[in-house]
Parts: C-alpha cells; structure tokens; sequence
C-alpha cells in the first residue's frame, strides 16, 4: 500500500510540474515576428493551427487595427508584440492555460492571420474558432461588404 501511495504522490508532483511549466516556461519570440505562409487567398488548416489570407478590399477599412481590438477584447488574450504593420497576441486556455499565438499582419492586398499552438501536435480546432469568431466581429463593423471570406 506504501508503494502506491508514493507512486500516487510521484505521479502527482510531475503532473504539477508539468503544469507550472505551460504556464511559466518562455514563449518562443521569434513566433510573434514570423511571417508564415501560405499565401494565397484561402483558409489554410496546418498542423496545430491555421492561416487566414483574406483579401483586403473585403474588409473593412483599417480592418488590422480593427481586428487587433477584437482580438484583445477576447478572454485571456494579451498583446505580446505590435509593429505598424503586424500584432501577436497570446491566448490562453480557461483550465490549464496552454498558450496559443495568434499573428496577425498585412502584405501587399491582404490580410494574413496565423494562430497556432505553442505546445502539442494538434489544437482540435480550437485556433481556427477564435479567429472565425473575431472575423465575424469584424465582418459586422461593415454591413456593407458583399464577399465572403
């Protein structure tokens, strides 16, 4: 009985470590300057999160600085870097807290956004439901849109 009560505790004491790590462990910078692709126009589904290229003459005018206020009215999101053209923010899970990084830029005629996950292999979707949630709010700041993204 000893022995699985020392096991127990084992178990629980690297499950804690484990966490304090997600929570406390650096992010890795260089992510909030990157500027992945794909390119083209499209929602793109990558491995551990997904890319929007959205043509800019379908948003709103001043639609990454629009986007960049939705984003940071969302729950547990945190500006992290910010240049004239690019914002990163960072998203945490309610429970456990894993962080998700969401970069947002505009080149030549669109609108990038690239939100990924920081640790594990897949998101379950979860990056691509927050930004569709902030497109959303940002489709209804221009009622008078007629494309679809």
């Amino acid at each position: 009985m000893n022995y699985f009560v020392t096991a127990f505790l084992g178990i629980l004491f690297l499950a804690v470590l484990a966490l304090g790590w997600v929570r406390l462990a650096p992010l890795p910078t260089e992510r909030f300057s990157a500027r992945p692709g794909p390119n083209n126009p499209g929602t793109h589904r990558l491995p551990g999160g997904v890319k929007y290229v959205i043509p800019l003459r379908i948003l709103p005018e001043g639609a990454l600085d629009h986007l960049a206020w939705i984003a940071l009215e969302a729950p547990r999101t945190h500006l992290r870097y910010q240049e004239d053209d690019l914002f990163a923010v960072v998203t945490r899970s309610r429970r456990i807290g894993f962080p998700d990084i969401t970069v947002a830029w505009v080149a030549g005629d669109a609108l990038h956004i690239h939100a990924h996950l920081v640790y594990g292999k897949s998101d379950m979707g979860v990056n691509e439901q927050r930004v569709d949630a902030w497109l959303e709010k940002l489709r209804h700041l221009d009622d008078d849109m007629d494309d679809e993204f």
